[in-house]
């Protein structure tokens, strides 16, 4: 049987003032703002990272793709080491928030180290340098990244809140790759000296942008942690002989609805990040016109929002898996059709259904996550969300790995030629499989892996036991 310590979170106010308009609003901007930051991170990895090393660096496509699978066994470990740790924390501050505030340094610093490859080195001091930056860059992400997914059920006890503080951090989520849209290729530009610069010039283009961009995710980020509260911190467990982190992680690998959405996340982000890792290629090559990618990019940022907002009103209706399901199913339908299409008008009326699509399940995503933890702690007697987000977060960067090396395997098999205007009909065809083709495959898994998911069903019982053995708790400590 666990036994429970005193949780040295205090908060600021009265409990009254917890459940204020105000405060659910700062809650839930304040959190919000913590994924405009790391997506506009990630995202200009993703999107702008392969095309960099290929074009500006000169490293081979087939090398850097095995890069993005070698260096997630040091993710692996990062993950996991800075998950249990944050199961181990317990501060004034919470558990999560002093992570987020100290990580976000750690992610800039590796934004921009990604970006300054000495263009003028061999191939193999670049690749070294590819590796440790690449590294330190993840180790940033993992920094700021696990405690982001394991401090939402602390922000709140209520599963409705929790889908609205989900859906403002989705909102700004988008709006983080929406900058990135808007802003890295015209910075890139005038920073480079123009659109017809050359890769040397590019190189510097890219490396001054994330200069600038690594200062405002800092900002962001230490805004984020001084504008949140841990006002549902989890009991503390003291420690007991013989449940240590294999324990803890066996307990996470026995959650049958977190390991469901554990399939569901990794295939999921395989197909998105497959998509942004060709977009470039793909509006490059296929419908020769790289200036026409903004608007894609934008139109896959700012669509999720319409259904991000719309998610609230329909999960009151409609149980959180059915509406993650409606989402895979829009997603589907649009990725076929950017797969046998070049119109460049149908291109962007499917990206933007692409875009809708994905804006419910993104949000159900982070919400069903929060009752995984809950159902955890029910289960097992403890929270485990620091364990559970570390499992994601690892999840995630494989996924990451895996899209950007199958793209790099499908350049190398269509004998992509970076310095060749006009690529050979294997290449362009490797390129849309790569942008459309991943994604159809991953969409049809994910449909299947949610059938068996019932949480919805016992949620509110399950919740309600929670509440009532946390009061038990904290009477038998005060008594």
């Amino acid at each position: 049987m666990n036994e429970h310590v005193e949780n040295k979170c205090k908060l600021k106010h009265e409990p009254a003032y917890y459940q204020t308009t105000f405060f659910k609003w700062r809650q839930r901007i304040g959190f919000g703002i913590s994924d405009y930051a790391c997506n506009l991170a990630y995202l200009l990895v993703n999107t702008y990272l392969l095309f960099y090393y290929t074009n500006c660096a000169g490293l081979g496509a087939g090398a850097v793709g095995f890069m993005f699978v070698i260096t997630k066994i040091f993710d692996g470990v990062t993950d996991y080491l800075v998950g249990i740790m944050i199961d181990r924390t317990n501060t004034k501050m919470g558990r999560n928030r002093p992570w987020m505030f100290w990580g976000a340094p750690v992610l800039a610093v590796g934004m921009v180290l990604l970006f300054c490859v000495p263009v003028g080195w061999a191939a193999g001091p670049k690749l070294v340098w590819a590796y440790l930056t690449y590294m330190v860059f993840s180790f940033g992400y993992t920094l700021v990244n696990i405690p982001m997914g394991s401090i939402l059920p602390s922000l709140s006890a209520d599963s409705v809140e929790r889908t609205k503080i989900v859906t403002s951090r989705t909102i700004f989520s988008n709006l983080g790759s929406l900058t990135s849209a808007a802003m890295v290729i015209p910075m890139v530009y005038f920073f480079a000296g123009g659109q017809d610069a050359g890769n040397a010039a590019l190189a510097v283009g890219y490396r001054n942008t994330n200069i600038i961009l690594g200062i405002i995710v800092i900002v962001i980020m230490w805004i984020c942690v001084m504008s949140i509260e841990e006002v549902n911190p989890p009991m503390i467990v003291k420690k007991v002989k013989g449940e240590g982190i294999l324990k803890d992680l066996g307990y996470v690998f026995r959650t049958k609805p977190f390991m469901l959405m554990l399939g569901v996340a990794f295939v999921l982000f395989i197909g998105y990040y497959a998509m942004y890792n060709a977009i470039q290629y793909y509006f490059t090559y296929v419908l020769g016109d790289v200036s026409k990618m903004s608007l894609a990019v934008s139109l896959l940022t700012i669509t999720p929002i319409v259904t991000q907002l719309l998610s609230t009103l329909l999960n009151a209706k409609i149980s959180k898996r059915n509406i993650m399901q409606i989402g895979a199913v829009v997603d589907l339908v649009a990725y076929i059709v950017l797969f046998f299409s070049t119109n460049t008008t149908i291109v962007y009326i499917a990206v933007a259904f692409v875009g809708l699509g994905f804006g419910l399940r993104q949000v159900m995503y982070f919400s069903m996550l929060a009752d995984c933890v809950d159902y955890g702690e029910w289960k097992f007697g403890k929270s485990l969300a620091g364990t559970q987000g570390a499992v994601l977060g690892f999840a995630g960067k494989i996924s990451s790995a895996i899209a950007s090396a199958a793209i790099s395997f499908l350049l190398v098999q269509g004998a992509y030629d970076a310095n060749a205007a006009v690529q050979a009909s294997s290449a362009v065809t490797a390129i849309r499989i790569g942008f459309a083709g991943i994604s159809i495959v991953t969409c049809l898994i994910s449909i299947f892996l949610m059938i068996p998911y019932d949480l919805d069903k016992n949620y509110a019982k399950i919740k309600k036991e929670i509440d009532a053995k946390r009061v038990g708790d904290q009477n038998k400590m005060q008594g």
